[in-house]
């Protein structure tokens, strides 16, 4: 979970997940040129003022579906990864990652993930699966390899990750991205981490 939320009262929760519902609504509608702030504080009832409370711009809206994700992804599999060694929790976490994005539509990854979008970089904004899998790999320093790091190494998934979906998107998701992702993943655990 995102630090910021467990500074909201029940009622900030309340609204801040009506106006994300919102957004959802829309984008799978009509699409995500089609989300915009005007649009979803009329169909959420919500104020402009409310909006930004909570979410600097859309493209930082729609990244906080990540971090809802992440909730998600650590309930679904967290006897996956207790059980599973340090390669094994990273090929999990973004196999997942990859999954659930595609998942939300082509729209949405083609839209989302630009060079514009500030809201992708972890250096600008909390980004819940590269968090994820530093925690990972700093509780098992023991099996990287000589010459890599933990910061390193997760930077370098996320940018893998990134990468990956900004070709399936310009490519129309003319592949199967969970395929390649893996197939992409696994040479480059192959080459950090000792398994």
């Amino acid at each position: 979970m995102d630090r910021d939320e467990m500074t909201l009262t029940e009622n900030g929760k309340k609204t801040k997940d009506i106006i994300f519902q919102t957004a959802v609504k829309i984008l799978k509608e009509e699409g995500y040129d089609k989300v915009t702030v005007r649009r979803i504080c009329k169909e959420s009832n919500t104020s402009n003022g409310s909006f930004y409370h909570f979410f600097k711009n859309k493209d930082e809206l729609m990244a906080y579906y990540y971090t809802m994700s992440a909730d998600d992804f650590l309930a679904g599999q967290e006897e996956n990864m207790k059980n599973a060694d340090l390669y094994g929790q990273m090929l999990i976490c973004y196999k997942w990652y990859i999954k659930y994005t595609a998942d939300f539509g082509l729209d949405f990854c083609i839209n989302f993930f630009n060079s514009n979008n500030r809201a992708i970089d972890p250096a600008y904004m909390y980004n819940a699966f590269y968090e994820i899998s530093k925690k990972c790999l700093y509780e098992q320093t023991e099996k990287i390899k000589e010459g890599y790091d933990a910061d390193h190494i997760a930077k370098e998934l996320c940018i893998l990750a990134k990468g990956i979906i900004f070709d399936w998107s310009a490519a129309r998701g003319s592949y199967d991205i969970e395929s390649v992702a893996e197939r992409m993943f696994t040479i480059y655990l192959n080459e950090v981490i000792c398994h």
